[in-house]
């Protein structure tokens, strides 16, 4: 489906912690199983949870090993076994449901997004200009001042200007105050990337710690990338 939007599966923390999914690791091929539940929810993403191939055709267990990469017969062990705990259904005219996968899914408009981040930097490059302009000001007012007061006292001029140099960096740096990202920032900064950083976990955990200690978000990011953190499954 090619609706304008773009979606996450958004993964609980404990997912691997839930019971069912640590008794179905434990059986024969259990891993293997799960990772076939994570990609049958991925590809129903769009289709609140519903998977078939077209109106006249639903998908067979042959068809589904081959869309995930699966075996067949690891394919027709896991719909079975994931049918018998429930997180896999089969309608009459054989649509599989996985019925979690509405409560899980994330969405948003690639234009809106777009449109929204577009805005979003246009108004944060406004808020630096503003800032770099008043900071470059008060630099050349302080070096006017600094300037006139050099020539009451020509002996102490050459000590002044290099502390005025200092000073005048760091007032600059000072005023380069760190603006933390919004969500649409964050998704479309990993979108761009082609990374698999969940956008959502990402903002949410250093949004509940006030991004402190936090500099440059997008080094951040990549961090997690290289970390394998956070990952969009």
């Amino acid at each position: 489906m090619n609706d304008g939007k773009f979606y996450w599966l958004k993964l609980k923390k404990d997912f691997f912690k839930r019971h069912d999914v640590r008794i179905l690791e434990g059986l024969p091929n259990g891993e293997q199983i799960v990772l076939f539940y994570l990609k049958l929810m991925l590809e129903s993403i769009d289709h609140e949870g519903e998977l078939r191939f077209s109106k006249e055709l639903p998908y067979t267990p042959e068809m589904l090993s081959v869309i995930t990469d699966t075996k067949p017969e690891v394919a027709e062990l896991a719909l079975k076994t994931l049918s018998d705990f429930g997180l896999v259904k089969t309608k009459k005219d054989g649509t599989i449901l996985i019925p979690k996968v509405p409560e899980m899914v994330g969405s948003a408009s690639d234009t809106d997004t777009a449109r929204r981040s577009r805005r979003y930097r246009e108004r944060k490059k406004a808020e630096r200009d503003e800032t770099s302009r008043g900071a470059l000001q008060n630099v050349t007012d302080d070096v006017t001042n600094r300037h006139e007061s050099k020539s009451k006292s020509k002996s102490k001029s050459k000590s002044i200007e290099i502390d005025n140099l200092f000073l005048n960096e760091k007032e600059f740096e000072e005023k380069q105050k760190f603006i933390p990202p919004t969500i649409e920032d964050v998704v479309f900064y990993c979108e761009g990337r082609h990374n698999r950083v969940n956008p959502q976990l990402f903002f949410d955990y250093y949004e509940s710690r006030g991004w402190k200690k936090i500099q440059d978000w997008k080094a951040a990011v990549r961090t997690w990338e290289i970390n394998d953190k956070g990952e969009e499954i």
